[in-house]
């Protein structure tokens, strides 16, 4: 089964996207920066026109307030399109400086101290191109400046409502000024952070992806794998049998037409009882819930040795309830390879297996009383299935052992923990 993850990375570049789309901006602030310059000039015109003095320091006044405020306007857009507050270092310190200048010429005109009301852009200004204390120690400045300013124009100012009014605005304007651009930058640090996340998630959803594939295209091999044992153990051992008993009925056919004749039905039961087997393998995959009892796989086994000429004496200590199902068909595919070896090529009479529940771990001992064989040599040329019987009890953390001499016979050690992803989750 593949799994896609598509739609998730396209609803996280939307999300993205939607995200980028709604930031709060410091760019943004240009028309409120436009509405105030518009908003102070204006009201130093008028000002300017009820105390008469609009020829003050130049003349024709009026037309250079407007001259100012457009270049003001000018010198915003400028930044918002070329740089959007991210300007180099020596860019920001140039228009800093132009923007200073240009407050203090609309100060030079201002016949009050309406003009002090425009400062605060500039510490706020310099607190996204220089940093925060940047920000504060121009704010200190030019809370002295304006006070100077306020005295210098009215040494009792404090008894002037207009003046306490100006005061108190640009006081609070300045402060207001530097709260909302260290929110601000709070807000564009947790808006990069989130855009940081979204993009490790989508990484994580493209790894997850090819995880996904990686692990389905490995369940299906091992499932190929376990197909191909499960053929080789049931339907390999049935054949086997069918050989043997049709191998006997070729050697009696002429002297004992009897004795052929019973290895003929001998090896058709075989076969039915291989057809059997497929049909519960088959039935097993469409039903995996299937419950499976070694116990009474063994000894449905023994019966079918013993019905072809092979003694086999069961032996079980113990109880497989709580053993894990996986464990019990290794064991089982492993003792059947293990009888059709005996049957194959030992030249066994009687087997002796005994299946041992201990509290961890299950063990079972196959013992026949063949002509034995030499294990190094036979598990180096990979015969007799003991590697395929190795690799079964490897999958569930399992072990085999082998013993074999022509006095004893051969005795295979299976051992295997009764529950193997336990122990396995424990040591991973």
């Amino acid at each position: 089964m593949r799994i896609r993850f598509g739609c998730i990375d396209r609803m996280g570049f939307r999300l993205r996207r939607w995200l980028w789309s709604r930031r709060p901006r410091p760019p943004s602030f240009r028309f409120l920066f436009t509405l105030m310059y518009l908003g102070v000039i204006g009201a130093i015109a008028y000002s300017n026109t009820i105390l008469n003095c609009g020829r003050h320091l130049w003349g024709g006044g009026a037309g250079v307030l407007i001259f100012f405020f457009l270049c003001l306007v000018g010198l915003e857009q400028l930044e918002h399109w070329r740089y959007r507050y991210e300007a180099p270092t020596s860019i920001a310190l140039l228009l800093l400086f132009v923007r200073m200048m240009l407050f203090e010429g609309v100060s030079a005109l201002d016949c009050s101290v309406l003009s002090i009301l425009l400062y605060p852009i500039i510490p706020f200004s310099a607190f996204f191109a220089f940093g925060a204390g940047v920000g504060v120690l121009l704010s200190v400045f030019y809370a002295g400046v304006a006070l100077a300013k306020t005295w210098a124009h009215n040494p009792v100012w404090y008894t002037g409502p207009m003046s306490v009014f100006v005061v108190i605005s640009f006081a609070l304007l300045l402060v207001f000024m530097q709260v909302l651009a260290s929110a601000i930058r709070r807000d564009e640090e947790s808006r990069r952070k989130t855009e940081r996340l979204l993009s490790d998630l989508a990484d994580s959803h493209r790894k997850l992806q090819a995880y996904a594939v990686e692990v389905a295209d490995l369940a299906a091999t091992e499932e190929r794998n376990r197909v191909a044992r499960d053929i080789h153990d049931s339907v390999g051992h049935a054949l086997t049998a069918v050989n043997i008993q049709l191998e006997k009925a070729l050697a009696y056919w002429q002297r004992s037409p009897e004795e052929a004749l019973q290895a003929i039905r001998d090896a058709k039961l075989a076969a039915s009882e291989a057809l059997r087997d497929v049909r519960s393998s088959v039935a097993a995959l469409r039903d995996a819930d299937e419950q499976f009892s070694l116990r009474t796989a063994l000894e449905a086994l023994g019966e079918r040795m013993a019905a072809q000429g092979l003694t086999v004496n069961l032996t079980i200590r113990g109880d497989e309830h709580n053993t894990s199902p996986t464990t019990l068909m290794a064991l089982y595919r492993a003792t059947q390879e293990g009888l059709t070896n005996v049957q194959r090529h030992s030249g066994a009479t009687h087997v002796e297996i005994e299946l041992n529940y201990g509290e961890r771990e299950v063990t079972l001992r196959l013992h026949d009383n063949g002509r034995g064989f030499d294990p190094r040599t036979v598990e180096t040329a990979g015969g007799f299935g003991l590697q395929g019987i190795r690799e079964r009890l490897e999958l569930v953390l399992g072990s085999l052992e082998i013993r074999s001499d022509s006095a004893y016979g051969t005795e295979l050690l299976m051992c295997a923990p009764r529950q193997p992803a336990v122990l396995s989750a424990a040591g991973g």
